[in-house]
C-alpha cells in the first residue's frame, strides 16, 4: 500500500477548497454522478430522507467544531468530543466528525446514520464505511491511533464496530483519486442504470 495521494486542482465554482469532504466521498462511492453534482457542481436538494438524517444529528450538531485534546498528553479520563473538524492536506480530505471517542492517544470516530443497521457481513454498506474510515484517517494525521470507528444507526439504535484494515484504507484512498481526477475531468458521470 502507498501513502502517495495524487494531487489534483480542482476547477470549482465559488472558489471551493481542493480537499475532499468525507461525506462527498460517501456520496461518490454511493454514485459518481451524485458526488460529482453535489461537490463539484454544489447542486443539491433536500428529501425526506436528509430531512431525517438532519434530525437524528440535531444532538451532534448542537457543539460546533468540538476541540480534541492533544493526543500526546494522556489523559487520565475517557471523554467524547461532538462536531469536530479535521482537514489533512496530505490525505486531501475533510470532515466534520459527528462524535470522537477519546481515551489518551487512542480516538475512535462515531458517524450517526439515520436508518437500521444492513444486515449485511460487512455490518454497514460501502459509502459509510469509507466516510468513516476517511474520518479515521484525519484523526491519525492528527497525532491519534485509531485502528477502528463506529457507526451508530438510530433507526435500529445500534453501534456497529469498523475496522479500519488495509483494505478498507486501500479502497477509501482510491476512491479518492478517483473523484479528484472525475472533478478535474469536467465530465459529469452517466446516471447509475
Amino acid at each position: 500500500m502507498t501513502d502517495t495521494i495524487p494531487a489534483v486542482v480542482l476547477p470549482f465554482p465559488h472558489g471551493r477548497p481542493p480537499l475532499l469532504p468525507a461525506r462527498m466521498l460517501s456520496e461518490h462511492a454511493y454514485c459518481a454522478r451524485l458526488g460529482y453534482l453535489m461537490w463539484v457542481q454544489a447542486e443539491f436538494e433536500d428529501n425526506e430522507f436528509t430531512l431525517q438524517g438532519r434530525h437524528v444529528h440535531r444532538r451532534v450538531d448542537r457543539d460546533v467544531d468540538g476541540e480534541l485534546p492533544d493526543p500526546s498528553q494522556d489523559e487520565a479520563a475517557p471523554r467524547s468530543v461532538r462536531s469536530v473538524t479535521l482537514s489533512s492536506e496530505r490525505e486531501g480530505l475533510v470532515a466534520r466528525i459527528d462524535l470522537v471517542e477519546v481515551d489518551g492517544r487512542r480516538a475512535v470516530p462515531v458517524d450517526y446514520k439515520r436508518g437500521d443497521k444492513p444486515d449485511i457481513p460487512e455490518g454497514a454498506w460501502e459509502p459509510e464505511r469509507v466516510q468513516l474510515c476517511a474520518q479515521g484517517l484525519l484523526l491519525r494525521e492528527y497525532g491519534f491511533e485509531c485502528d477502528h470507528g463506529v457507526i451508530w444507526y438510530a433507526g435500529s439504535r445500534q453501534r456497529v464496530d469498523i475496522p479500519f484494515d488495509d483494505a478498507l484504507i486501500a479502497r477509501t484512498r482510491t476512491l479518492a483519486a478517483e473523484m479528484r481526477l472525475l472533478a478535474a475531468s469536467g465530465r459529469i458521470p452517466p446516471p447509475l442504470d
